[in-house]
């Protein structure tokens, strides 16, 4: 089988709702018997054909399964600094209950 379908087809019995962020290592796993120069091609030959997202360097997101619950940025965080304490501030939480904005303030001037 070639390396690129072998990756998909891994991808798809690996990823669900709560695993969708893979680390560069991650997928080179699923295809080890390629050069580092072919991986890095298989990558960017994925991310073109929309089958991954770069969300970062280091890491990428399986499409197929992103959940839409808005929570991407929460679990990339915390999948970038595992080995690190995360936290999300009471701005952050009450801005995405809706009790607060975040927003930036624009004061507009008038000019004479």
């Amino acid at each position: 089988m070639q390396p690129i379908r072998r990756l998909m087809h891994n991808l798809v019995n690996l990823a669900s709702a709560d695993h969708y962020l893979f680390a560069p290592e991650d997928l080179r796993a699923l295809v080890p018997d390629i050069s580092n120069d072919a991986f890095k091609t298989l990558l960017s030959r994925e991310v073109q054909a929309g089958y991954l997202a770069r969300v970062c360097r280091g890491l990428y997101l399986y499409v197929q399964v992103m959940p839409h619950s808005g929570l991407l940025l929460f679990h990339a965080a915390a999948r970038l600094r595992a080995d690190s304490f995360n936290y999300l501030s009471l701005e952050t939480v009450l801005s995405d209950a809706g009790v607060i904005s975040q927003g930036e303030w624009i004061n507009a001037k008038r000019t004479l």
